[in-house]
C-alpha cells in the first residue's frame, strides 16, 4: 500500500485496499502530483460503504428486479375532460405566489446530434439558430412577465457538461434572467464496475471511470438543496427534459391539476397509436402507478385495444412532472425518499494492467435510479393527457425519427397554425407543412392567443420567412 503525507488521505487509501479495489493506485508512481490530487479526490468523494452495498444487493445476490406483476391501464385526465378549463388558474395563482419552481434535466451531450457541447447549446430553432437553452429561458422570462414575479430555476448538468453549460449561460446572459434566480449543479456519479471482478473500472492512469446516476438524480438533487427551496417559498417542482423544445416550461394547467387533485407526483403522457414506440407507459399495479418500459407489457397486452381502437397501455411517458417538494424530501425524521437502484450493463473501453482494454461485450455495470420509481411510493399520483403535436417533438437522434428535422418540422406547423388562428394567411404543402419558414420566440408567445396579442399593430410580410422576436 502506498504511504501519504496526509492522515485523511491515508485513511482513504487504506480503506480502498481494504476492500479489494487497490488497483486504481497501480500507476500511482507514474503520476504527476496533480493527476495523484486528482484521484484522491475522486477517492474522497466515493461513498465506499454504500458502493459495497450496491454490489452486494445487486450483483452477488441472486435476486432478480421482481417481474411486473399484471399490470392494467391506468386512469388519466384525458385532453377533453371539461375540469381542465378550470385548472389554469389554479396553477396561475401559484406561480404567482412564488410555489413552483422549474426543473430542467440537461445532463445530456450532443455527441449524437454531431455537436460538441451540451445538448441544450445545440441551435435548432430554423432562422436565428436558436438553442434549446434559449427556447427554455425565454419561455421563463414571458412567464415571469405573465406572472409578476421570478420564477426559480434549475438545471441538472451531468459532471461532464457542467463547466460548459455555466460558460453557456455566462457568455449569453442567462438570455435575460437574473443569474441569483438559476441554480446550475451537476448531478451525482457512480463508479461504474467490472461485474465478474467486482473492481472499479478505471478511464486511464489514475483516473475513476463514473457514470451519472440516472434521471432519477434530479431527486437526489432537489432533496440536497430542498432547505433551499423551501427557503425562497417553493412548494412544488416542474420538471422536464432537455431534448423536447415544445415542452411547456411551468405549464399552469398541469400544476393546477396537480393542486386540485392533491397529488404528490403528475406527469404528463401522450396517447400512443404504435404499440412498438420506444417510451415508458404508465399503468398501475395493484392500486399504484408506475412507469414500465414497453418490453416489459406481454406481447398481448401491448397490442390491446379499446373498442374505439385505441390501445389500451397507450399512456407514453414524455418525462414531464410536477412533483411534491414535501413528498420527496419530507421534514421528518423519516428521511428523505430513497430511490431503488437498477444495473445497466454496457461495454465499455478501459485501463487495465497498464493498457487499454477495448470492449467485445458487455463489461461493465452501472447503477442508476429513474425518477419515475418515486410513483409507486406516492399515495396520489396523477397522469394528464398532453396532445402529442402541440407539446412532445424531442431531439434524440441525428436523422430519423426523433431528429433536429422533425422537431423542427414540429415546430413549423404548431407555429403556421398559431399564425392561422391569428388570422394571418399561410399556405401549406400535401403533408400539412407551411411553405414558408417560420421562427416565433419563446418570449413572445406560448400559444395562440398570447401570439395575437403580441401581433397587434404588426404587419408581416405577404411572402419570405417570418421571424417574430
Amino acid at each position: 500500500m502506498i504511504q501519504l503525507e496526509d492522515p485523511s488521505d491515508q485513511a482513504v487509501v487504506a480503506k480502498f485496499f481494504e476492500a479489494d479495489q487497490g488497483h486504481l493506485f497501480d500507476d500511482w508512481e507514474q503520476l504527476d502530483s496533480l493527476a495523484r490530487r486528482h484521484l484522491l479526490t475522486d477517492m474522497h468523494r466515493i461513498d465506499l460503504r454504500f458502493l459495497q452495498q450496491l454490489i452486494r444487493d445487486h450483483l452477488d445476490s441472486d435476486a432478480a428486479e421482481a417481474p411486473i406483476a399484471a399490470p392494467t391501464p391506468p386512469d388519466w385526465i384525458p385532453l377533453t375532460d371539461p375540469g381542465r378549463e378550470t385548472a389554469t388558474e389554479i396553477g396561475l395563482h401559484a406561480l404567482r405566489q412564488g410555489e413552483v419552481a422549474v426543473l430542467l434535466v440537461a445532463g445530456g451531450v450532443g455527441t449524437r446530434l454531431g455537436h460538441a457541447g451540451p445538448k441544450g447549446s445545440y441551435p435548432l430553432l430554423p432562422i436565428s439558430g436558436g438553442t434549446l437553452f434559449q427556447v427554455f429561458a425565454e419561455s421563463l422570462v414571458r412567464l415571469r412577465k405573465q406572472v409578476g414575479r421570478h420564477i426559480h430555476w434549475i438545471i441538472m448538468t451531468s459532471p461532464s457538461n457542467h463547466e460548459q453549460t455555466v460558460d453557456y449561460f455566462q457568455q449569453h446572459s442567462f438570455h435575460g434572467l437574473a443569474p441569483s434566480e438559476v441554480t446550475i449543479q451537476p448531478q451525482e456519479q457512480l463508479p461504474v464496475l467490472d461485474p465478474r471482478r467486482r473492481k472499479i473500472l478505471r478511464a486511464g492512469p489514475g483516473r475513476v471511470l463514473f457514470s451519472p446516476d440516472g434521471h432519477g438524480g434530479s431527486i437526489r438533487l432537489l432533496q440536497k438543496i430542498s432547505e433551499d427551496l423551501r427557503e425562497r417559498g417553493i412548494r412544488h417542482i416542474y420538471s422536464h427534459q432537455v431534448d423536447n423544445p415544445l415542452a411547456r416550461i411551468a405549464d399552469p394547467e398541469l400544476v393546477g391539476l396537480h393542486l386540485r387533485e392533491k397529488s404528490s407526483f403528475t406527469s404528463k403522457a401522450v396517447a400512443k397509436t404504435d404499440p412498438e414506440e420506444k417510451v415508458g407507459v404508465f399503468c398501475k399495479v395493484g392500486d399504484r402507478l408506475r412507469v414500465i418500459e414497453y418490453s416489459e407489457l406481454g406481447p398481448n397486452d401491448r397490442v390491446r385495444t379499446e373498442p374505439d381502437g385505441s390501445l389500451c397501455f397507450r399512456a407514453g411517458n414524455v418525462a414531464t412532472h410536477v412533483i411534491d417538494l414535501d413528498f420527496i424530501a419530507p421534514q421528518s425524521a423519516g428521511g428523505p425518499l430513497q430511490l431503488p437502484f437498477h444495473v445497466a450493463r454496457k461495454a465499455v473501453r478501459h485501463w487495465l494492467d497498464g493498457r487499454w482494454h477495448e470492449a467485445s461485450s458487455l463489461n461493465s455495470v452501472r447503477f442508476e435510479t429513474f425518477i419515475f420509481d418515486v410513483l409507486p411510493m406516492a399515495d396520489r399520483g396523477l397522469v394528464v393527457e398532453a396532445d402529442r403535436a402541440l407539446e412532445f417533438a424531442p431531439v434524440k437522434n441525428g436523422e430519423g425519427a426523433d431528429s433536429p428535422a422533425t422537431s423542427r418540422a414540429a415546430l413549423q406547423k404548431l407555429w403556421a397554425n398559431w399564425l392561422v388562428e391569428c388570422g394571418v394567411q399561410i399556405e401549406f404543402d400535401d403533408n400539412g407543412a407551411p411553405l414558408r419558414l417560420i421562427e416565433i420566440s419563446s418570449r413572445l408567445a406560448g400559444d395562440a392567443e398570447q401570439l395575437r396579442l403580441a401581433l397587434e399593430g404588426v404587419v408581416i410580410a405577404p411572402d419570405g420567412p417570418i421571424l417574430l422576436r
